[in-house]
């Protein structure tokens, strides 16, 4: 009987149901309180249902009565992560590998914890067997860098007691080690591998071309830490000079993040929120991900929470807000603070500046959005900032409270509730439109089906920019917002090897796809799968440049508005830079043709790109 309340916490735990699960595994531990399995089980789902401590208490029970099932120890230790309890982390990942010394996960949770506790020698060590199992574990060369970089003790003694000297046979280990953390933007600990490497050459006979490669990589790491400390050192000096500007802080917040100083890097964006919450800051993903890494949602959430109590007209904090919220899993939180400035902010000025006075929205019987009318789907530097924001005015069209919710793209586990409510209630009786501006869905390759499964009748509008112009405009944007720290020759070499191992792979929320982006004719295709060329409007950027009033007129054509004339059409989000040199144009657009020479057969029409 007791197992058959285990089988039916298993079933149930596989299903989703996991508070019924908790209640079946229960059951199986009053009948038989001596079968460890169903104590592991129940601290799994526990896990799973964040009630960190009952969890705790499962898995020891699970150890206690099983001493030799490793995995036990693993999950506690990972309860203890969650609870933020570094030492009984370490020691239960300790007791792990006693038992199991294969599973590379294991050594790096341990890293983790012990980088926490500070105990870096030992973290050192830990990180360097997780590599030696698993050299692609994702984000290891990022935290041994960081351990690296913060030990006072000789590596050659921290290497020599955990046996893991340098030696005839795993030079080339550690060759490969430096080389990693240089790739992985950590170049001042590469720069201690080589030199170990290098005062542990006279030892044993070297080969010549591996010692050129090594001097060749040190020297382009002295390079790059040197670029890293004079702008680390400058950001810094626009701190002291500027002390009350919020701006300084996130720039030093960037410049830290990009060098991996995490917690000052936290310490320096919650600074520039604090001195200026009424800014966008939801935007600025770089500081919501140093946000979340390091554990400060609940002091952000906090902080907004007061800031709108003090400042509810506010518009901003709303939206902070709900971003704080939303990164910590508090859907139904966020969802409500987007209705409430979607009502008092975004519908009720529209119609305050549209009538001259502000009306009397209680009395009104007003709908919530049941879908957009339109997208902008793309692509990104082509132009789609100033389309929506010249659509915006449009006496018939009402705008949401985000003009990018990158919901099909990268958002979508959020929920269709919490995409509908960036968008205005409807007044009825008007025949307002709605629609909104992502161009991270046109290179999405999930975007298309997801958008038609909800909303096949939506009409998108896609903006293509010559792609050498478009990647050389991103690249530079990015840098301008601090998310991009690298040259615009290493962006292009990066890519080209990743392209080359993966050439589907589109990176996400981060910098990157300069290449990728611009080969239009995979996504047209992927979005014409979907969607009728009627419901797909194709325009080319530079003509919307050259004659903005014509563009719209065509987009308003398409979206059965009639015609409205703007007094001007300025640029909502240009871009300035130096000239790029010709060199890089012309490898480009070596690069593009081929891709250009498909689109324009595919859509019938010259490009002259």
């Amino acid at each position: 009987m007791d197992n058959d309340y285990h089988n039916l916490g298993n079933s149930l735990q596989e299903s989703g149901r996991f508070d019924e699960a908790v209640a079946a595994y229960t059951k199986a531990i009053e009948l038989n309180p001596n079968f460890s399995w169903s104590y592991h089980s129940l601290g799994d789902v526990l896990l799973k249902l964040e009630k960190w401590e009952k969890s705790v208490t499962a898995y020891k029970k699970a150890v206690e009565l099983n001493p030799d099932f490793s995995w036990s120890y693993h999950n506690l230790g990972d309860a203890f992560v969650k609870l933020r309890q570094w030492e009984e982390a370490a020691a239960a990942y300790r007791c792990e590998i006693a038992l199991n010394s294969d599973f590379a996960w294991s050594f790096c949770n341990l890293g983790d914890a012990l980088t926490k506790l500070k105990q870096w020698d030992e973290a050192i060590a830990t990180y360097l067997k997780a590599i030696e199992i698993d050299g692609d574990l994702p984000g290891i060369y990022e935290k041994l860098g960081y351990a690296l970089g913060q030990t006072e003790s000789d590596l050659n003694l921290v290497l020599e007691q955990s046996q893991l000297q340098i030696t005839p046979e795993n030079w080339e280990f550690y060759l490969l080690l430096g080389n990693n953390l240089a790739k992985y933007d950590r170049p001042k600990s590469a720069i201690i591998i080589y030199n170990l490497l290098l005062t542990n050459m006279p030892t044993y006979e070297g080969n010549s071309a591996k010692l050129e490669e090594l001097l060749q990589q040190q020297e382009k790491c002295v390079s790059l830490a040197l670029e890293e400390d004079r702008a680390l050192a400058s950001s810094r000096a626009t701190v002291a000079q500027k002390p009350d500007d919020c701006w300084s802080y996130y720039n030093l917040g960037a410049v830290l993040s990009h060098q991996k100083y995490w917690e000052e890097a936290a310490a320096a964006f919650f600074q520039a929120i604090e001195i200026n919450p009424d800014l966008p800051w939801w935007f600025y993903y770089n500081l919501w991900e140093v946000f979340v890494r390091e554990n400060k949602l609940d002091e952000v959430e906090n902080l907004y929470r007061e800031v709108v109590a003090a400042k509810p007209e506010a518009f901003w904090p709303y939206l902070n807000l709900g971003e704080a919220l939303t990164r910590q899993g508090k859907i139904a939180e966020a969802i409500d603070f987007y209705r409430t400035v979607s009502f008092k902010q975004s519908f009720a000025s529209i119609l305050s500046n549209r009538t001259g006075k502000m009306p009397v929205l209680q009395n009104w019987d007003l709908k919530p959005v049941q879908f957009p009318n339109f997208i902008i789907i793309g692509s990104q530097r082509c132009g789609t900032t100033s389309l929506y924001t010249y659509l915006a005015q449009h006496p018939q069209i009402l705008t949401p409270i985000k003009k990018e919710m990158d919901f099909f793209s990268w958002h979508f586990d959020r929920g269709i509730d919490w995409y509908l409510a960036h968008f205005p209630p409807m007044p009825p009786g008007e025949q307002f439109l709605t629609g909104e501006a992502s161009p991270s869905y046109f290179d999405c390759r999930e975007a298309p089906e997801r958008l038609y499964r909800l909303f096949p009748e939506a009409k998108l509008i896609v903006l293509l920019r010559n792609p050498v112009d478009r990647a050389i405009s991103q690249f530079y944007r990015l840098t301008g917002l601090n998310w991009e720290a690298r040259s615009l020759d290493r962006v292009i070499s990066d890519e080209i090897e990743r392209l080359n191992q993966n050439p589907e792979y589109i990176i996400g929320e981060e910098p990157g796809n300069y290449l990728a982006r611009g080969r239009y004719i995979e996504f047209i295709k992927n979005w014409r799968a979907f969607f009728p060329s009627e419901q797909l409007l194709i325009l080319k950027s530079e003509d919307f440049y050259a004659g903005a009033a014509t563009t719209v007129k065509q987009v308003l054509e398409f979206l059965d508005l009639p015609e409205y004339q703007l007094s001007e059409y300025q640029n909502a989000n240009p871009g300035s830079y130096q000239p790029v040199n010709q060199s890089i144009r012309d490898w480009l657009r070596d690069y593009f043709r081929p891709y250009n020479q498909q689109l324009e057969e595919y859509l019938g029409r010259k490009l002259d790109w």
